[in-house]
């Protein structure tokens, strides 16, 4: 009996001690998942300036071709990024191979013997005619917003960027622009994305 009774007392003490330790580990030390940083509190660079409804340019056949903006959660949970992917209407395939560049990547090249640019080649172009036109309002050339990188490069959402809304309209003319001297018939894309904030060692 006084075993018994000394065995229930240890189990209540034991079960008091967890209790506790549960406690104390919610309202002190978080034991749960790790939050990641919220941007509008601790990156308010990463957040992008100006909203989708920002862009005037309307989408037509005849002119520039576009899909709506595609939104997805960036890398901070407030601070959403869009992906807006432009069509081109040419004869012209983009070459996502791994190839050195050649004479098939110039602007002017003949369709029938040359059916494909290599993606390096729109994208500089892109990106460039962006730079001269936007200035440091445009950047990168790689990997889209709300892509995943673990996919072929053929469905990396290729674009160069904007952080800010009010030069998308601007920015979607060039890209049109570029697919059209290229003669290209496939897609390229304009990320719109915040700025992430560095990391301290």
């Amino acid at each position: 009996m006084l075993r018994q009774r000394a065995f229930g007392r240890e189990a209540l003490v034991t079960m008091r001690l967890h209790l506790l330790v549960l406690v104390a580990c919610a309202a002190f030390v978080g034991c749960g998942p790790t939050l990641p940083a919220l941007a509008a509190d601790d990156c308010p660079s990463a957040l992008v300036k100006g909203q989708p409804s920002q862009i005037t340019l309307v989408s037509s056949a005849e002119g520039v071709s576009f899909e709506p903006p595609k939104s997805c959660r960036g890398s901070y949970p407030d601070a959403p990024e869009y992906y807006i992917r432009v069509h081109g209407h040419g004869k012209r395939q983009i070459d996502y191979s791994k190839r050195d560049p050649n004479a098939c990547d110039a602007p002017d090249a003949d369709p029938v013997a040359c059916p494909k640019v290599h993606f390096m080649a729109i994208g500089s172009s892109v990106l460039g005619a962006m730079k001269k036109a936007l200035g440091e309002n445009a950047d990168t050339l790689g990997l889209g917003a709300c892509a995943d990188h673990n996919v072929p490069l053929d469905q990396w959402n290729m674009s160069s960027r904007v952080h800010d809304f009010r030069y998308a309209d601007e920015a979607l003319r060039i890209i049109d622009a570029e697919l059209r001297r290229y003669d290209i018939g496939d897609d390229w894309g304009l990320s719109i994305s915040g700025i992430e904030c560095a990391e301290l060692l």
